[in-house]
């Protein structure tokens, strides 16, 4: 049977997370398209309940094979345009639950995490995501900001979130701040370097390292900070070692995505040519 009403219990369960998620639904959030389902399947997290149009499903038997089809409720294109937030869907959206998610905890062959202080854009996020994964990052710390289950962090992720683990700190900015001062103060004590992005400096009292003369082969943890005020002052004073992506002068500050490519990238690289020494050497 193909549901067409826009009232139906299953639909209006999709439309409820349009906006806001209802807090009878904290337990799950929605992902939209096909390409976001095989990125969550390919991660091997499993679906909770999937609507789809009579089209998607006849050209997309390859992944119906990998679902249990139970799962599956058949709809019109209407009624799916109605309940997600995509104006032209491709014929799919599904929900799954938020403990299916990876969830970052250190472990002992992690060396290399990104700390993202309160980075607000949802687009800024869901690119943070994917580049972490592209540069080898083993969990993500994220000090409040925007939800990454929101559908534009979801989408600029390309899935890049279902295959990393990560960690959102929760609550007002004061206690965000606190917990994340505790986080890497606890990475420091564990021999991790703690590394700060700044843009260029006149002040002659803070010591900047252009990023290519960072020790990546190091432990690290890399903090990325706010949008508009970068990283917090509390966590500025505590930790002292920065580094910096030189630029003309008359840009004032780059985005913070934008940021994230040549450290990310630059990492990646030295851990990639770098030749391991013997240890009989």
């Amino acid at each position: 049977m193909i549901i067409t009403s826009k009232n139906n219990p299953k639909i209006k369960r999709f439309r409820s997370f349009k906006d806001r998620v209802p807090s009878k639904e904290k337990e799950y959030f929605c992902i939209e398209g096909t390409h976001l389902l095989e990125e969550l399947i390919k991660s091997e997290l499993t679906p909770s309940e999937l609507i789809a149009t009579e089209e998607w499903i006849s050209k997309n038997q390859k992944i119906i094979e990998k679902l249990d089809t139970s799962l599956i409720s058949i709809v019109s294109r209407e009624a799916l345009t109605s309940s997600i937030t995509t104006k032209s869907p491709d014929g799919v959206a599904t929900l799954v639950k938020t403990s299916e998610i990876k969830q970052f905890n250190y472990q002992k062959n992690n060396n290399f995490v990104l700390v993202l202080d309160r980075v607000q854009d949802p687009g800024n996020l869901g690119n943070l995501f994917r580049m972490a994964l592209a540069g080898g990052v083993d969990g993500i710390l994220l000090g409040g900001g925007a939800n990454p289950l929101n559908q534009k962090v979801l989408r600029a992720s390309c899935g890049s979130l279902f295959h990393l683990p990560y960690k959102r700190i929760e609550g007002e900015e004061e206690m965000v701040i606190e917990k994340l001062m505790s986080s890497l103060t606890n990475f420091s004590k564990k021999g991790f370097q703690i590394i700060l992005t700044t843009g260029p400096s006149q002040d002659p009292n803070i010591s900047l390292k252009p990023y290519w003369e960072l020790d990546w082969l190091r432990p690290t943890v890399l903090v990325l900070g706010n949008e508009g005020g970068g990283i917090h002052k509390k966590i500025k004073e505590a930790f002292h070692e920065r580094v910096t992506i030189p630029h003309n002068e008359l840009v004032e500050s780059l985005n913070v995505a934008c940021v994230a490519v040549p450290l990310l990238l630059e990492r990646k690289r030295v851990t990639l040519t770098t030749i391991p020494k013997n240890k009989s050497d």
